[in-house]
């Protein structure tokens, strides 16, 4: 090949080279306008996104502007409502537990509770109440304890809704305060009421006596899940009429008398 065949080949070669590099650069370019494209559009999502986050958490729609509370039986409801009625106007999404716990805590009938907001504008605040299972003298008085032997009030007559506890001398930290609680939760709560007093001696040796003047003769606090089934079933069969007295203690083989 001749001088000038040699450079006009190398020529060629070169333009090529610089053509490809061209090309390059454009792909890069493209690609790099494509990246910066796609990011421009995430932030302003993420922006937009925000930006509507941020007005309906602090719009006044959002804020809370009623106040349910809901579960109450013996706690009164207006009360617990009162010491929530500052919580009003507040963003309903910030309201936290502690900004409700902080305002129940001085009700000791309040077992637990929960809250969930309603949109746009309600909090509902769900209560869960202690129950009382019994009901000791102290002081001239009478104390209302639930299972846990937290004291829920005072009262200068027993109440008529709650069974009165012989602990023979016992007091709430004691086995037959336990055996009293347990027997007494598994009651239905509508028989419950018509019990008058819950004898317990021991652990093992739990009595109820009724308001229609009959005894229940319950044995352990164990099993009174199954101690319950029988005695409603005895009670079905033979009303408190001809009987004085139920013993459920073995609740395979109970008795009548």
């Amino acid at each position: 090949m001749s001088p000038a065949a040699d450079r006009d080949a190398s020529i060629a070669d070169a333009r090529r080279e610089r053509e490809v590099e061209r090309d390059e650069v454009r792909r890069f370019t493209r690609s790099s306008r494509r990246r910066r494209r796609l990011l421009v559009g995430i932030v302003a999502s993420v922006a937009a996104l925000l930006l509507f986050v941020a007005v309906a958490v602090f719009s006044p729609i959002m804020a809370v502007r009623e106040i349910r509370v809901e579960g109450t039986s013996r706690l009164d409801a207006t009360a617990v409502g009162e010491v929530l009625a500052d919580l009003d106007g507040r963003p309903l999404a910030l309201v936290t537990t502690n900004d409700v716990a902080t305002r129940l805590a001085g009700f000791v009938l309040v077992q637990s509770w929960s809250k969930r907001a309603v949109p746009p504008s309600t909090l509902v605040v769900d209560i869960v109440e202690r129950q009382p299972i019994g009901a000791l003298e102290r002081d001239g008085q009478w104390a209302v304890y639930d299972a846990a032997g937290v004291e829920l009030w005072r009262a200068p007559e027993a109440p008529a809704d709650v069974p009165t506890l012989d602990l023979g001398g016992g007091d709430t930290s004691s086995p037959a305060f336990a055996a009293a609680a347990q027997v007494s939760l598994a009651l239905p709560a509508d028989f419950r009421v018509g019990v008058a007093s819950v004898t317990a001696r021991t652990f093992d040796d739990v009595t109820l006596q009724l308001r229609d003047g009959t005894s229940v003769v319950w044995g352990s606090g164990e099993d009174s899940a199954r101690k319950v089934e029988v005695l409603l079933a005895l009670m079905s069969g033979a009303p408190a009429g001809g009987v004085s007295q139920y013993d459920v203690s073995s609740p395979e083989s109970p008795v009548t008398r």
